[in-house]
Order: C-alpha cells, then sequence, then structure tokens
C-alpha cells in the first residue's frame, strides 16, 4: 500500500501558488503595463493635437501596431502569433528612435534663434536640444513607444500557461 506524502494533500500555500503562476502573473503584468502605455502615449498625442503633418501620424502607426501585437501575444501563444508581435515591437523601436532624433532636431533647429547659440561648442548645442533647454519638441515622449514595445518583447519571452 502506497501512502499520499501530506504535503500533496495540502492546499497550495501562497508562496507555492506564486511560484506555480508566476510566469503568467509576470507575463499578464507586463501585457497589463503595455495597455496602459498604449493609453498613455495616444492620450499625450491627442492632447498635443500630434497630426498636424504626415510625419504626425508616425507614431499613431505605432500605436496601432503596438495594440495589434499586445493582442496577438495576449490571445495566442503560437509560433507565427509571437513571431509577428516582436516584428511588429521592433518596428516601433525604430518608429520610436526616428521620434527621439526628429524631436532633438527640431529642438537643436529652434536654437538658431538664440543669438549665443553658435558661441555654444556642438556638444552643449545637442545637450541643451536632447534635454529640451531648447525648443519645443519633448525628446522622451517618442521613449514612451519604445519602453512599451520592450515590454511586449520581454512578455513574449514568458510562458502563456
Amino acid at each position: 500500500m502506497t501512502s499520499t506524502p501530506p504535503e500533496t494533500l495540502e492546499q497550495p500555500t501562497g508562496r507555492r501558488r506564486l511560484a506555480r503562476n508566476g510566469p503568467l502573473t509576470l507575463r499578464l503584468g507586463l501585457l497589463v503595463l503595455v495597455a496602459i502605455g498604449i493609453l498613455g502615449a495616444a492620450s499625450e498625442l491627442a492632447f498635443e493635437r500630434h497630426w498636424q503633418s504626415p510625419v504626425q501620424l508616425i507614431p499613431w502607426v505605432a500605436l496601432a501596431l503596438l495594440a495589434v501585437a499586445l493582442v496577438l501575444l495576449a490571445l495566442r501563444d503560437s509560433g507565427g502569433a509571437l513571431t509577428t508581435a516582436r516584428v511588429l515591437a521592433v518596428v516601433v523601436l525604430l518608429a520610436s528612435v526616428y521620434g527621439v532624433f526628429t524631436h532633438v532636431s527640431v529642438n537643436h533647429g529652434s536654437g538658431g534663434f538664440d543669438p549665443a547659440w553658435d558661441t555654444l561648442s556642438p556638444l552643449t548645442q545637442w545637450w541643451y536640444a536632447l534635454t529640451k533647454s531648447v525648443g519645443n519638441a519633448p525628446p522622451l515622449a517618442p521613449g514612451m513607444l519604445a519602453q512599451s514595445a520592450l515590454l511586449l518583447l520581454l512578455a513574449g519571452l514568458t510562458p502563456k500557461r
């Protein structure tokens, strides 16, 4: 006659349940953070009326791609869906890098309106453009897209089940 060890008869404690469901909890948490990032970036773009030119539509397209990737990753864990979500996340990362570059360049161009601009070293000029000490374009705003894309890539590394 075989006896069952007592630990298998007990209900799982919180620690055991968390250890067993940890990857799923981590995945869901990352996906929720991606959704919050998408909503936050969309809100910021809407508040800034970021649709005045075709170039300003790029982050809207990136958000749509990120949303598609989020839905794919949330609903499916197959190889094709995972690969598609990863490719879309990388496209969003590239769009984010382009956005940061564009914002810094626009800020740098705004520096020319300051009479003392030409007396500054090029490194100082680019630093001022990056830190928004000159110009109105927020260089870190496109970084929200990159952060959400990276979170999505991390969520894709965790198992769905």
